[in-house]
């Protein structure tokens, strides 16, 4: 991959950064500085910026009438298949969802974009101070049940949040169904 050339003027955008700025100085060793959209001047080296084309960004996100059509299609077949699906004669209808039960995924990837940074102890901290929040927010809300998923693992988190339950006074927890949710969920009932 050949490096980009820039001059003093182009317009460019940062690789791994939001934004961009106008190229003011270019130094050696492949060092450009940029005044930023901000107003600040920045260092960068050619391999974090690229350069700003309009003509190419503007042929990169045109839809041509092909496409439009397509979309067209697919937004009428949508709308047929929610007509069909609310109306299923001879079948009886779907149940609505319970309105006064909560669910709290505790699975990592669920709750923070990078898991990878967090140690065990740090993972297990987040997961319970995030189980804690929901419980408290399901309590507030008038919620009468609460599943928690917490996965089946080696069952460090699923004990941690059942020793954290036996705190509360007005809950009382159990398994969760199984057909529903597998073995890797608690139902946290909220007394009244």
């Amino acid at each position: 991959m050949a490096a980009i050339t820039l001059k003093v003027g182009d317009r460019v955008a940062f690789v791994n950064e939001v934004g961009g700025g106008s190229v003011i100085e270019v130094r050696l060793r492949g060092r450009v500085v940029v005044r930023g959209d901000d107003g600040f001047e920045l260092e960068r080296g050619l391999k974090e910026l690229v350069r700003y084309d309009p003509v190419a960004i503007k042929k990169a996100y045109s839809v041509t009438d092909h496409q439009a059509g397509m979309v067209a299609a697919n937004d009428v077949l949508e709308e047929k298949r929610k007509k069909r699906s609310n109306s299923r004669p001879g079948k009886t209808p779907k149940r609505p969802e319970d309105a006064s039960v909560a669910e709290v995924d505790l699975h990592l990837h669920e709750l923070v974009p990078d898991e990878t940074r967090l140690d065990k102890a740090e993972k297990l901290s987040y997961q319970l101070a995030y189980f804690e929040r929901s419980l408290e927010a399901a309590i507030r809300d008038g919620k009468k049940k609460l599943i928690v998923i917490h996965g089946v693992g080696e069952g460090v988190l699923r004990e941690e949040v059942r020793k954290m339950l036996q705190f509360y006074e007005n809950v009382r927890f159990h398994d969760a169904d199984m057909r529903k949710y597998g073995v890797g969920a608690t139902e946290v009932q909220i007394l009244r």
